[in-house]
């Protein structure tokens, strides 16, 4: 008799419809769990970085009807921005945004030759073409996809307490911070200053004790970490531009179904257009307060003409070692000038 309600009892629990691993009390039979989309990234929720990214997680789970669950990780939550670009390379992480790229491809540093954009608007006609779209398909060969270009600070200037930066030869000798991105090295080297490496978050004291004379960095960022109370002039010379990217491994986005993927690739082109603008805000912003607090000299054309040609060499560099091309240049300039 026992013997038969043990068969009985083992009988009815088969007949039970199995839950899928992870669902919930309530489920319904056969539904999935979204996708986890982690995304990191280096700034603080106040951000324009982070507020842009909010509005791709609302639009890629509102657009993908909960399919993909975006999960945000600001103030490198996830580790440094280098260690989430190896996560993303390894397909440990689903998501980073950020300034750096050099080692996401070295034919990245194109966009940031030294006085290649006169203006914003001709930075965006290039950043937002087909063009770019297609050049920054080098990533790839990386693992790595790109859904999207942005702004990250706009346009770099110089900060010194020893004299302004009229001229190549006002650079000369000058102690001069630089992140560790090659073509920022070269270019501080070609113009005469001496490249000092300082982890940016001990700039401030750096610059305050004189163990750098000088630094270069957009205005958001001179503004935000008040290097205006340990620099006295800003140089206004707008000599490069770094691009903002949204990075996404290569084999999980082709992992995914078409129409996911073009939700990515919409949300994301969506997000950047809001991360440019508020950019944009901040970069008026920090300037009117950095233009209160510091001598501030703007080169002329003229003066901009003399740098351009000083900085030849670190052109004829870049193009030596293959790293970029002269079609690649002419390419951008022809995008940025109609």
């Amino acid at each position: 008799m026992k013997k038969s309600l043990l068969l009985i009892s083992i009988v009815l629990l088969a007949s039970l419809p199995i839950v899928a691993a992870g669902q919930t009390e309530g489920d319904t039979a056969g539904a999935t769990k979204p996708i986890v989309m982690k995304i990191g990234h280096s700034f603080s929720e106040d951000t324009a970085r982070h507020t842009a990214l909010k509005l791709f997680e609302k639009n890629v789970e509102e657009k993908s009807g909960g399919r993909i669950d975006v999960e945000l990780y600001p103030s490198s939550e996830l580790g440094t921005e280098m260690q989430m670009l190896e996560a993303v390379k390894m397909n440990s992480l689903e998501g980073l945004q950020c300034g750096p790229f050099e080692d996401a491809s070295p034919k990245l540093l194109v966009f940031t030759m030294p006085f290649l954009f006169s203006d914003m608007d001709q930075v965006h006609k290039v950043t937002r073409s087909a063009w770019a779209a297609d050049l920054v398909k080098c990533t790839e060969e990386n693992g790595i996809k790109v859904l999207a270009i942005g702004d990250s600070g706009e346009f770099r200037q110089f900060t010194n307490n020893v004299r302004p930066i009229e001229e190549p030869a006002d650079l000369e000798g000058l102690k001069i911070r630089t992140p560790p991105m090659d073509s920022i090295i070269k270019i501080v080297s070609t113009l005469g200053g001496n490249p000092v490496s300082i982890p940016f978050s001990e700039l401030y004291m750096a610059l305050k004790t004189g163990v750098a004379d000088g630094e270069e960095n957009p205005f958001t960022n001179i503004e935000s970490k008040k290097l205006y109370e340990v620099q006295k002039y800003l140089s206004v010379l707008n000599y490069q531009y770094h691009a903002e990217m949204l990075y996404v491994p290569l084999d999980w986005f082709n992992s995914l179904d078409a129409d996911l993927q073009d939700i990515l690739l919409e949300s994301a082109q969506e997000s950047m257009l809001l991360n440019d603008e508020l950019l944009h805000e901040d970069s008026k912003t920090a300037y009117d307060v950095l233009a209160s607090k510091m001598m501030v000299n703007t080169i002329t054309d003229a003066q901009r003409e003399v740098f351009i040609e000083a900085c030849k060499p670190v052109y004829d560099y870049y193009i030596k070692e293959g790293v970029i091309t002269q079609a690649e240049l002419d390419e951008i300039r022809s995008i940025a000038n109609n």
